[in-house]
């Protein structure tokens, strides 16, 4: 494929610059055609006392995961009577990234920061759909558990070793995250100020090749 334009080099100063959330998703089931998005919860990665959480009613027409309500210890019952429709919870969410990011960093796009974030990436997308709503991510996410791995791979280091409770030895906390949605992104927002921190000191610049 041909350009018109040469594509600029990777380090081009004056690019917009990107606000960091961090966020944590609590489901019903595996993936979206099985279960239920149920809670979400979200922080600002370098001011994590600006948060979000909301609790959504499940969809009557999909079913429930017992084996995931013994993770997160919501119970169908408590959600029905407790939380609020999906579809508006969703949209209020969209709309806090929207206004924080306006608030905070007027001239930043917002970004996506979570841990074994394919797994809840699946999830918001869908959700953002369904409600029909513009996603307030784009299209991409940052994933910590492969910052993680970039950060420490080697020969002894599988990606089964990624785990939290393997990432959380290497560096530990006083936070406590039990798949409660606001306590975990309050959490891998820690997580994700100190691997920045470590990437950012053992930075190699961008270089192109001489042509």
């Amino acid at each position: 494929m041909q350009h018109d334009s040469v594509t600029p080099p990777p380090f081009e100063p004056g690019l917009p610059q990107e606000l960091w959330f961090s966020v944590d998703v609590e489901c019903s089931g595996q993936t979206p055609l099985d279960g239920s998005l149920i809670s979400i919860g979200a922080c600002l990665v370098d001011d994590p006392a600006t948060t979000f959480y909301v609790e959504l009613k499940p969809d009557p027409a999909k079913a429930w995961g017992h084996k995931e309500e013994r993770v997160h210890r919501l119970t169908r019952a408590h959600l029905e009577e407790h939380g609020i429709d999906r579809i508006e919870g969703v949209r209020h969410f969209a709309e806090w990234v929207r206004t924080t990011a306006e608030a905070t960093a007027p001239e930043s796009s917002p970004l996506l920061i979570g841990f074994n974030t394919p797994f809840d990436w699946m999830w918001l997308v869908m959700a953002f759909t369904e409600a029909g709503v513009r996603n307030p991510f784009g299209m991409s996410a940052v994933d910590l558990k492969s910052i993680y791995y970039a950060l420490h791979g080697g020969e002894n280091l599988t990606w089964k070793k990624t785990v939290k409770r393997f990432v959380r030895q290497v560096y530990p906390t006083n936070l406590v995250a039990d798949h409660h949605a606001l306590a975990d992104a309050v959490e891998q927002a820690e997580l994700a100020r100190t691997l920045r921190e470590i990437a950012r000191a053992h930075r190699i610049p961008p270089t192109l090749p001489e042509r």
